[in-house]
């Protein structure tokens, strides 16, 4: 009779846990996925080098001041590079320069931005290529 529970209990066990990866593979492609809307006030941006084209949360932009329904459906990456402010321009583009070319691990930078109303807010974006190709270039 203890064989049948200890078994019946591993089985159940086994269950359990396969569930959980389940889980947490689900988590891995919503965290991947940028329609996913992270909880509180933080923005996710996937940027597609190759097409220049930039896909985010609506946190993203709404930091900025803007409605996603006011911007046009597909945005490039100086959307956001353009609001940079001028003496926090150069430090980003290579702090980006540098994830990009893999001398750094992670992009990470903190930076002024400048809003819809046309002040400056502070923002701190982070990041990392997470697909390359063949050639060592970051994949989209």
């Amino acid at each position: 009779m203890e064989q049948i529970s200890d078994v019946t209990y591993l089985l159940k066990r086994v269950k359990e846990l396969e569930e959980e990866v389940g889980l947490l593979k689900h988590d891995l492609v919503i965290q991947q996925n940028i329609n996913f809307e992270w909880s509180g006030n933080l923005g996710k941006w996937n940027w597609n080098v190759k097409e220049d084209i930039v896909e985010f949360n609506n946190k993203k932009v709404e930091a900025l001041g803007y409605n996603r329904s006011e911007l046009p459906e597909k945005i490039g990456y100086s959307f956001f590079t353009d609001k940079i402010h001028p003496e926090d321009y150069k430090g980003v583009m290579q702090n980006m320069i540098s994830h990009l070319s893999g001398e750094t691990p992670a992009y990470e930078v903190e930076y002024r931005i400048r809003h819809k109303n046309g002040n400056w807010i502070w923002f701190y974006d982070r990041g990392v290529i997470y697909s390359y190709d063949r050639d060592g270039k970051p994949n989209e």
